[in-house]
């Protein structure tokens, strides 16, 4: 049965941390598709009970940066595959945090000061929580992590370039 929450329970923001994987759909508000990414790479933070933030790397297209710039919302979506299910969603409205600006410089200092590849982040993205909403996750499988992908000389290969 899904349970709803207007913040980020301590307990929520601590699964939602020890997800090594989790997906963001976002739309524009004036209409078209929704995009609904896969991220990992252990690039997102929980700030606070209504805020989070996430390290944008290159790589991929940015139809979330459009979408949020636009006053688009979104949600992000983490998903237990190990062997207790769980499924939370955030809410989302946000803003895009371009290289240069004083909150990506204190962000990054701070908040990401331990990032992997932090040098290789796009931009960051600000979110505010507005609802949080857990649900069982019992059809989700249960499945193993290997590991993080590292091999950067594949991203043309799959992305069609040669």
């Amino acid at each position: 049965m899904a349970k709803e929450w207007d913040h980020i329970a301590d307990h929520l923001a601590a699964f939602a941390r020890a997800q090594p994987l989790f997906f963001i759909a976002t739309a524009d508000p004036a209409g078209g598709d929704v995009n609904l990414s896969p991220k990992g790479l252990d690039a997102l933070r929980v700030l606070g009970p209504h805020e989070a933030v996430y390290a944008d790397f290159h790589g991929s297209g940015n139809q979330t940066a459009k979408h949020l710039a636009a006053g688009g919302k979104g949600t992000l979506l983490f998903v237990s595959f190990g062997e207790k299910p769980l499924i939370l969603r955030f809410y989302v409205t946000g803003r895009v945090v371009a290289p240069g600006s004083d909150d990506f410089t204190r962000l990054m200092g701070g908040t990401f000061a331990d990032l992997p590849h932090a040098d290789r982040v796009r931009q960051l993205f600000l979110f505010d929580v507005y609802r949080v909403q857990t649900s069982c996750g019992y059809g989700a499988p249960m499945m193993t992590l290997v590991g993080d992908r590292r091999e950067e000389k594949y991203f043309g290969e799959l992305l069609g370039e040669e």
